[in-house]
């Protein structure tokens, strides 16, 4: 059976894997033979592949959707959407996913013993919202989430709906209201053990105090979080604690170390089929490459990381792709080229609501209106960003703008 689940999307192969006898196995590829393709089920995944297939992978999932349905009851149904709907988020196909945890909320809705599957269907709901910057939509699935968490008294509930909160407002450049969140989540933990979810709140704590410039803080909460998962083998947190380390020694400038953390990260990545950080990793890389004045290069991998975020409608991303592109064509001396991206950079993220994002992006326009000699517009981009970061009280962003305004 492996030699035939070794030609189908990984999707696919790993819920019929997990659900499926070897009979039924046989016969869903045989009914769906001219859907499968050739699937490199190396370490090495080509990212162009997974890229190109969506349109097959939706098809063949809504059919697996229809024929475990007609296999299983309706508690064993149940547990494979949610299976199957992580999996999807995992691999970026989020309009696949929001159809299918919508698909369990109308099937638990109406069960008064079903609530917590209900639940957790909005939370991840939410959480697919919160990763398209959509965060109206998520807000809306977290409130149901946390009504329905705490009239059940589920405390893992909760806290995973408090961490998801503290992502969003992170996101959105409100690090203190971030915090807050992280360290309610973290305070409801005291006598829960809960390995996992201690670590995904410690690399949220790890990314708050790598924005705010205290990075031993950072390195202590990130180095924590790695050692609770890779206990566990979970490559999924392993890619995104590597990518964050990476940004801390990104911060610290230690180049070298920060590009061996992104490799780390986009190979953990690939081995999770994890697009997400995978962009945002490859983001980073373009970004050190900047730094290195490897223009060539950093260019070559914001092409790739833009390239994921169109497919998984990472708009955060999007923007961040502009702003490095931006500091890109600056470099190279295209002035004008590197104005219209940086300014759509700006735009994306004032559509998002974004702070930190709007704080950065306007620090490369203050510089880039130096080389343009439009001093005064370039000392108020300055003077803007160095209002948010004093709002965050990230001491090394602050001395840095104190210094550009003065000069």
């Amino acid at each position: 059976m492996k030699n035939k689940l070794s030609n189908t999307n990984p999707i696919i192969a790993e819920a019929l894997k997990n659900f499926f006898d070897d009979a039924d196995i046989t016969d869903f590829i045989k009914r769906n033979q001219p859907l499968f393709e050739e699937v490199d089920s190396g370490e090495n995944l080509d990212v162009e592949l997974e890229l190109k297939s969506s349109s097959q992978t939706r098809t063949l999932i809504d059919i697996l959707i229809t024929f475990a349905e007609t296999k299983f009851t309706e508690e064993r149904f149940l547990e494979f959407l949610i299976y199957l709907g992580q999996l999807i988020i995992t691999a970026g196909e989020y309009t696949t996913a929001v159809d299918i945890f919508d698909k369990i909320v109308t099937i638990t809705k109406n069960n008064p013993e079903s609530k917590n599957i209900t639940a957790n269907a909005h939370l991840s709901i939410g959480e697919i919202y919160s990763r398209q910057a959509q965060w109206n939509l998520s807000f809306s699935n977290l409130d149901n989430a946390k009504k329905q968490f705490e009239a059940e008294n589920d405390l893992k509930g909760n806290v995973n709906c408090e961490n998801l909160l503290g992502t969003i407002y992170g996101d959105q450049g409100n690090l203190e209201k971030a915090k807050e969140h992280f360290e309610n989540a973290l305070i409801s933990l005291e006598n829960f053990e809960d390995p996992f979810l201690l670590g995904k709140i410690e690399i949220n704590l790890g990314i708050i105090y790598t924005i705010q410039g205290d990075f031993n803080e950072a390195l202590s909460y990130l180095k924590r979080a790695l050692l609770n998962f890779e206990k566990i083998g979970d490559l999924k947190r392993i890619a995104e604690i590597r990518q964050n380390l990476g940004m801390v020694y990104l911060k610290k400038k230690e180049f070298s170390a920060a590009l061996n953390e992104f490799d780390l990260s986009i190979d953990a990545a690939y081995r999770a089929n994890y697009l997400q950080t995978l962009g945002i990793a490859y983001i980073s890389k373009a970004n050190v490459f900047t730094l290195l004045k490897d223009y060539k290069l950093a260019d070559a991998f914001a092409a790739k990381a833009m390239e994921i975020a169109y497919k998984i409608n990472d708009k955060l991303s999007i923007a961040e792709v502009y702003k490095i592109t931006g500091v890109v064509k600056r470099n190279l001396g295209e002035l004008k080229t590197a104005n219209d991206y940086l300014l759509t950079s700006l735009r994306l993220n004032k559509d998002l609501n974004n702070q930190l994002n709007i704080a950065e992006t306007k620090v490369e326009l203050g510089h880039l209106m130096q080389l343009m000699n439009e001093e005064d517009k370039s000392k108020q981009y300055f003077i803007d960003a160095l209002d948010y970061y004093r709002i965050i009280n990230s001491p090394v962003d602050i001395k840095e703008l104190e210094e550009l305004i003065k000069n």
